[in-house]
């Protein structure tokens, strides 16, 4: 089978996303679905709370600080930056503006492009991946089947673009989720470069860099032309529940996000988040990500006996090697459990049912995850603690 592009119908009641569904509760036994850090700072927990002492008043509607603190941390003018609840609301806030005629994003993607796009009136134009991406360990008879050979055939390929024309928007997230595959920054500036001189836009879509070191990272380039760069802020900080994330890009289109996220598109709790991770301290100690855990969490995987492309960025993509209908069978059962897993459909890829996208405490619980899947609730062994 291809990496033919899939999306999930936008009729579709079912919910692709790591994490609860609506109306499901939060919490959970144990939570491998979604992709943030699963080491989040006490320092941080402790400044948040602070915050909540001045909760009681208004903060300032402009995020002033904020912007200027984003500004001096990544060499940006504040005017060339927008920052709002989370980056899924920015990249709702962006789609919607009126500034694009047709989007064209590089599949596998985040499923509320597709949806931002379906909202604002816009044409999605999805590029299917081109490059085989290697398996470690083991390599099933059912995937080399489902897949066509023992390579996974979700790579994207940029030299695959099809014609850009003017006013299209062109959305590239790296690196890659749930594939981990990460684009350097010569090659990003390069793809930027062909975008914009066919009239084009491009939109980096880059909620995880900050586990990469930013070391692929064009967040400095952002607004020298059409080059707009997507940053998330919950992801790195482990507190998802914060909505914060910030889009810089050219100076008109940012005032005019701003405009049209109105005052207060950042609380007082997110103001203070915004600053915290915006020090230079917490560039050095890497936000407490330990990226050992993943080491960890692959080498579990690897002695059950799964495939694994371990890729870069806080998830791993994996198989245990099952049907596509078993894998799903299997999810939903430990869903009832308390147990979280997010299958890889949702990122419109045909095969993504036999394939895992795990995170958050699977990185820090491989072992009791393992344990789970396999029916040993039991098994504690390989955590890796804060």
């Amino acid at each position: 089978m291809s990496g033919s592009f899939l999306f999930p119908d936008r009729q579709e009641k079912g919910w692709d996303h790591g994490g609860p569904a609506p109306g499901e509760t939060p919490r959970c036994h144990l939570d491998a679905s979604t992709t943030v850090n699963p080491f989040p700072s006490p320092l941080l927990v402790a400044r948040l709370r602070s915050a909540l002492e001045d909760a009681g008043h208004y903060p300032d509607p402009a995020a002033g600080e904020a912007l200027r603190a984003i500004g001096k941390r990544f060499s940006l003018s504040p005017a060339c930056v927008a920052a709002g609840g989370g980056a899924t609301l920015l990249l709702y806030a962006l789609l919607g503006s009126g500034s694009f005629s047709r989007i064209v994003s590089f599949s596998p993607v985040f499923s509320e492009y597709l949806r931002a796009a379906d909202v604002s009136g816009r044409s999605l134009l999805a590029v299917p991946p081109a490059r085989r991406l290697s398996w470690e360990g083991e390599v099933g008879a059912g995937l080399v089947s489902l897949f066509g050979g023992r390579d996974l055939p979700w790579g994207i390929d940029w030299e695959s673009l099809p014609q850009i024309l003017a006013g299209d928007l062109v959305v590239l997230v790296n690196p890659v989720n749930p594939t981990g595959q990460e684009i350097s920054r010569q090659e990003v500036l390069a793809l930027f470069r062909r975008v914009s001189g066919s009239g084009g836009a491009l939109l980096v879509d880059e909620s995880f860099q900050d586990f990469l070191g930013n070391r692929s990272s064009v967040l400095e380039q952002a607004g020298e032309g059409p080059l707009y760069v997507l940053r998330s802020l919950t992801k790195i900080t482990g507190l998802p529940g914060v909505r914060a994330g910030f889009l810089a890009g050219p100076e008109r289109e940012a005032r005019r996000l701003r405009e049209r996220l109105g005052p207060w598109a950042l609380g007082t709790v997110e103001q203070s988040l915004v600053l915290w991770t915006m020090e230079e301290e917490r560039q050095r100690t890497g936000f407490g990500y330990r990226p050992e855990a993943k080491e960890l969490l692959c080498s579990e995987l690897f002695a059950a006996g799964w495939a694994v492309l371990p890729g870069e960025g806080p998830f791993v993509l994996a198989s245990p090697n099952m049907g596509p209908r078993e894998c799903r069978e299997k999810v939903q059962k430990l869903r009832e459990r308390g147990v979280r897993l997010r299958l890889a459909s949702g990122f419109g890829l045909s095969g993504g049912e036999a394939l895992l996208r795990l995170g958050f405490e699977a990185l820090s619980r491989p072992g009791e995850l393992l344990g789970q899947f396999w029916g040993r609730p039991g098994e504690r062994a390989g955590a890796i603690h804060p």
